[in-house]
């Protein structure tokens, strides 16, 4: 009846598009041949085309070159990872209680590493951080760049310069290389979870409806970070074996549990394969796929990106969390993500109020840009347009079962929540649980439309850090 290679492959009208979306939403038999066709025929298949929005950290890590390390530069890489525990402080979330751990900052055996020693390390493997020491991309002064540009923004008299200045800032703060004020910096975005994670949870705890993952949160010690402004095809095993090992560390993780794992602010999600990490060897390696996603999204600011998107990697954190077993057997789209109901709602805490609420899987923008975006005829938008299609209504219906209810718990938590401003709020459902998934600045948000007109104010901005004294101990610098 259906030619599915085909359909997926963009060669079959549109049309025959919804008829095989109707046709799986009563036919389990026929979503199961739909999927195994696009797992064999696309996912199984895809052809590396040298972009690193094309591929997966997976992916990624596979082809990467495996050289292997001595055991006199293990021992070094252990001492170089003993360095960056030691500026690793970690904020947990079990479940019921949130607290900091921060870090020792003694040194163990051997001292501070040297650059003499890690240049006595064979260059294929050799690693290209210590705790404090890091390889640059180029030579220059980024502060002063940014504040350069920061104070043009301040100080222009038109908008036109303002924006031009404000851009200059923005993309030079996700892309250039790394200093301490830059480091502090980016710890100024309201966005990262570090910020906004301790304030729900101090609402969360007062109530009994909404819930929130499983958590663990850490600064990334200013040397790994600036790993992501570096070419990613550059960095070599010895420097990938810190990383990875000092993940496994630092969120002290167990290789037998399924994690969810992002940035402070980006979890590529719509490359759902860089988000969910299962099984002992992807529990190893997580460390790499986390630097990969930070890199992806600080690629995504560079001006030769089109569009180019500041703001997704404007973060000093990474964060893994419980994977949320899907209990209602929801089909995926985006390489794997299970398609729950989710809700963005609009808050103001300043006002506890709800300014507005919407699908996050809102009908029309999904079918826009599975369906007639330039890359429509894409297998992965094929494929995920037909499975949006088949469980649109399953998610319309549990939306308006849930949204009231949804709302109404939301308004009466909004109190306990000491936060300034305007924020989205993300709620996934999974079977009767209601999660709270994410939040941003209202003004940043997509789906905004949903408020009504006049409700939404600006945000001030200050991106200015208070640099921390010796010894001082603060999670995050937003204000």
């Amino acid at each position: 009846m259906f030619d599915i290679a085909k359909i997926l492959r963009g060669g079959d009208a549109s049309l025959a598009r919804d008829k095989m979306a109707k046709l799986l939403e009563t036919t389990p038999e026929a979503l199961a041949a739909f999927e195994k066709a696009y797992q064999t025929q696309i996912i199984d298949a895809e052809v590396d085309t040298g972009s690193i929005f094309d591929i997966s950290s997976k992916q990624a890590s596979a082809i990467r070159s495996r050289e292997e390390i001595a055991e006199e530069a293990k021992r070094l890489n252990g001492r170089i990872i003993g360095e960056l525990l030691a500026q690793t402080p970690v904020m947990t979330y079990d479940g019921k209680q949130l607290a900091v751990k921060w870090p020792d900052a003694a040194l163990g055996d051997g001292g501070q590493v040297t650059l003499e020693e890690i240049q006595a390390i064979p260059e294929e493997i050799r690693p290209q951080l210590s705790g404090f020491l890091m390889k640059k991309d180029v030579p220059g002064d980024t502060a002063g760049a940014l504040l350069f540009a920061y104070k043009g923004w301040l100080e222009a008299k038109t908008q036109k310069k303002k924006q031009m200045y404000y851009g200059m800032f923005r993309r030079g703060l996700d892309t250039l290389d790394l200093d301490g004020i830059s480091y502090e910096i980016l710890g100024m975005n309201k966005n990262s979870m570090g910020y906004w994670l301790p304030a729900l949870i101090e609402g969360v705890q007062r109530q009994g409806f909404f819930k929130v993952p499983r958590t663990k949160i850490i600064k990334v010690p200013l040397p790994m970070l600036q790993l992501s402004r570096l070419d990613y095809q550059t960095l070599t095993p010895g420097t990938m074996d810190i990383v990875d090992r000092f993940c496994l560390q630092a969120f002290d993780l167990d290789e037998s549990r399924d994690y969810f794992i992002k940035t402070g602010t980006y979890s590529s999600k719509f490359d759902f394969r860089n988000a969910k990490v299962s099984g002992a060897k992807e529990v190893r390696e997580l460390g790499e796929y986390l630097l990969f996603i930070q890199h992806q999204a600080v690629s995504m600011a560079s001006y030769l990106a089109t569009p180019s998107i500041y703001g997704v990697s404007t973060t000093n954190e990474w964060v893994v969390r419980e994977f949320i077993q899907d209990v209602e057997n929801n089909p995926a789209i985006y390489k794997g993500l299970p398609l729950h109901t989710e809700y963005r709602v609009f808050v103001d805490f300043d006002t506890d109020t709800v300014l507005g609420m919407n699908p996050y899987w809102d009908p029309d923008v999904m079918k826009q840009r599975f369906g007639h975006e330039e890359d429509a005829d894409s297998p992965h938008q094929v494929h995920d347009y037909v499975i949006y299609a088949a469980h649109e209504k399953v998610l319309a219906d549990r939306y308006r079962e849930n949204a009231g209810k949804v709302r109404e718990q939301l308004e009466k938590m909004l109190p306990s929540i000491q936060l300034p401003g305007q924020w989205s709020v993300d709620v996934m459902q999974n079977g009767d649980d209601f999660f709270i998934i994410d939040m941003a600045l209202a003004e940043t948000s997509a789906l905004k439309e949903c408020v009504p007109a006049g409700l939404l104010r600006p945000q001030t901005e200050n991106w200015l850090p208070r640099l921390p004294k010796p010894g001082e101990k603060r999670f995050s610098q937003a204000k």
